[in-house]
C-alpha cells in the first residue's frame, strides 16, 4: 500500500460494485480511508478494501436529508472529507416514445440530482477547510447519446454541465 493519500478521507457513492468498487479499492490502496455509500452491499465492499479505517453507509442519494446525514456521519466517523467521488448511477433503458415518467425520474434523480445533493453537502465542509476534491463520473453517452438511453444521456450530459 502506498501512502500517497495517507490521512485523506474519500467518499465514493455507488461504491459497492463495478466502477465505484474499483475506485474505492484504488483510493484505499493509495492510503485513503474510504467511505463506501450505496443502497446495498456497502458493508461487503468495505471488508474487501486494503487497509483499515474504512466505513460503509447504506443510503439513497436521491434523498436530500439522507445525503446530508451521510456527509455529516463521514466527517464525524472518519474525521473529515477530502475527496468525493459521485459514481452512483442507474439505467432504465427504453425507446423515447415508450419511456415512462418513472423511468425518466429514477435515472435523472439518481444520476444527476444525487450528484448535486452530495456535492452540496460535501462542499460546505470542503469550503470551510479550504480544500477538497470532487470527482463526478459522467459518460461519453452524455455527449453522443445512445439509442434507448434518452434519460441516461440527459442525466450524464447534465452531470457534465454541473461539473
Amino acid at each position: 500500500m502506498t501512502s500517497e493519500l495517507a490521512g485523506r478521507v474519500a467518499l465514493v457513492t455507488g461504491g459497492s460494485r463495478g466502477i465505484g468498487r474499483s475506485i474505492a479499492a484504488e483510493l484505499a490502496e493509495a492510503g485513503a480511508r474510504v467511505a463506501v455509500a450505496d443502497l446495498a452491499r456497502a458493508r461487503e465492499s468495505v471488508t474487501e478494501l486494503p487497509g483499515d479505517g474504512h466505513r460503509a453507509y447504506e443510503v439513497n442519494v436521491t434523498d436530500a436529508a439522507a445525503v446530508d446525514a451521510l456527509v455529516r456521519n463521514v466527517e464525524t466517523d472518519l474525521g473529515g472529507l477530502d475527496i468525493l467521488v459521485n459514481n452512483a448511477g442507474v439505467t432504465a433503458d427504453n425507446l423515447l416514445v415508450r419511456l415512462s415518467d418513472t423511468e425518466w425520474d429514477r435515472v435523472l434523480d439518481t444520476n444527476l440530482k444525487g450528484a448535486f445533493l452530495t456535492i452540496r453537502a460535501a462542499a460546505r465542509g470542503m469550503m470551510r477547510r479550504r480544500q477538497g476534491r470532487i470527482i463526478n463520473i459522467a459518460s461519453v453517452v452524455g455527449l453522443t447519446g445512445n439509442k434507448g438511453q434518452a434519460n441516461y444521456a440527459a442525466s450524464k450530459a447534465g452531470l457534465s454541465g454541473l461539473t
